[in-house]
């Protein structure tokens, strides 16, 4: 894929093996992104949850073990009682 000019859009620095991956998850969400051959990754953000979905796919690839394994607890301790609270 060769780099193109979207609006708003921000090249990433994303470690070569997790890039393509990265860049096709993100298409599948419909955020375009394309994959450079300098080693960048260029998304097109254009809302706070497409900004937040490309933060939370990024990390979902590149985070330690352990870093995801505590974000999970501190969420766990944030909602006691899990999946028994009802909604609404």
């Amino acid at each position: 894929m060769n780099p193109v000019s979207f609006e708003g859009s921000y090249c990433l620095q994303i470690p070569l093996g997790e890039r393509w991956r990265i860049g096709r998850r993100l298409v599948e969400l419909g955020i375009p992104a394309v994959c450079a051959g300098e080693g960048h990754l260029q998304v097109q953000v254009d809302t706070p949850l497409a900004l937040l979905q490309v933060r939370s796919v990024i990390r979902q690839y590149t985070a330690r073990r352990r870093e995801l394994l505590d974000s999970l607890e501190t969420c766990w301790q944030l909602n006691p009682g899990g999946q028994d609270e009802q909604v609404g």
